[in-house]
């Protein structure tokens, strides 16, 4: 799952904006380029009559100023991310791309170079990476990823890599995000109840007080104050907040983690790569070395017991890393790792930052563009 570089939508939200979160005066640390959604068009009254070379200036220019202000589309070396391919009725964090969206977007990915992350990876540290190589990643390991977009994309031909948190794997419950959803929206929920719960007291006291009375200020935080917990203290928690409040804990077909069976055969496909997301989906800096470690080893340690090859990529949960989670990650034996950085691959990029572009729903045409650069980087 993002944390950052994923912006909510509805609708009329334009991407570029900051983050859902930041609106709501929540920390967080970057924005969604805003070249995501975007197409411009150029057009005249259709009583004026201008000349060839005239038009041709016009969206010269339009496309100058456009780029000026909302960036490039997504073109050439990009590794795209997704998490969840489904209808889904709440989706703050613009996480779920639509079946027929997502079957369009991968129409429009024929034109480039459809590669293996790892490949991909290599390419580019012996720079020899095409200028529009493309590699598709799915984070955290939603069943829909096996039970929808693997059949997808394996009727395209693509290949696509699956970072999956080991943790969910094992256990029939949802991701902790999306339990806090549930509560959220359930009868009687109440911000000052619930957060009276959390054992973080300090950190409780900083959102005692929300910045604004808008309907999904509380969600957000929320997910703020949960986010740094340990995977069994939120556990601990929600079932003491859903007991308060007669709730019994679901597990809903459409927002369920994968099984092993489900993991096995995805992984037996020769187009589809496991990669690590570590055992519980922590932000790793704010662990010590030696946890940031066991939660990247273990993780992997785990998948690769389930599916009977080596795991050798490795994605950043909520695109959090330093210099220590990225040197562990490094010595682990992986060959690369993917950040949530939103922008193209460039000649500099370390093979262990990695950015990818967030694929969302509302991106199809964007993906066709080409917008090379003329030098070769």
């Amino acid at each position: 799952m993002f944390r950052n570089d994923v912006a909510q939508s509805s609708s009329l939200d334009p991407v570029g904006t900051p983050t859902r979160a930041q609106n709501y005066g929540l920390h967080s640390k970057s924005w969604v380029s805003e070249e995501s959604r975007l197409d411009v068009q150029v057009s005249v009254h259709p009583g004026i009559l201008i000349g060839a070379s005239m038009r041709t200036n016009l969206i010269r220019v339009a496309k100058r100023i456009a780029r000026r202000i909302i960036g490039r589309p997504i073109v050439g070396r990009s590794i795209l991310v997704y998490h969840r391919v489904a209808r889904v009725d709440f989706d703050p964090w613009n996480l779920a791309v639509t079946p027929n969206e997502f079957e369009r977007q991968l129409c429009k990915l024929r034109s480039k170079t459809v590669l293996p992350l790892r490949e991909f990876a290599r390419l580019h540290i012996e720079n020899r990476l095409p200028r529009n190589a493309v590699a598709i990643t799915f984070d955290d390991g939603y069943a829909c990823n096996a039970l929808v977009a693997a059949p997808v994309l394996e009727s395209f031909g693509f290949p696509a890599t699956f970072f999956i948190v080991s943790d969910a794997i094992s256990r029939a419950e949802e991701f902790w995000w999306d339990q806090l959803e549930l509560i959220f929206h359930a009868r009687g929920f109440e911000y000052q109840t619930a957060t009276h719960l959390l054992p973080n007291r300090a950190e409780t006291k900083r959102y005692a007080a929300l910045p604004d009375k808008r309907p999904l200020t509380p969600f957000f935080a929320m997910w703020a104050l949960l986010r740094d917990l340990s995977a069994e203290g939120r556990r601990r928690y929600f079932d003491q907040l859903r007991d308060l409040m007669g709730l019994k804990s679901e597990l809903r077909a459409t927002h369920r983690p994968m099984t092993v069976p489900e993991l096995r055969t995805l992984a037996s496909n020769p187009l589809f790569e496991i990669g690590g997301h570590t055992a519980t989906h922590p932000s790793l800096p704010t662990l010590s070395p030696a946890m940031q470690e066991q939660e990247i080893v273990s993780g992997s340690r785990f998948l690769e017991a389930i599916i009977g090859k080596p795991v050798r990529s490795f994605s950043y949960p909520f695109g959090d890393w330093g210099p220590t989670t990225h040197d562990i990650v490094m010595r682990a034996g992986f060959e690369c790792a993917v950040t949530a950085e939103h922008r193209r691959v460039t000649a500099s990029d370390d093979q262990f930052e990695l950015p990818r572009r967030q694929a969302l729903s509302r991106n199809a045409r964007m993906l066709e563009k080409e917008d090379i650069p003329a030098a070769s980087n």
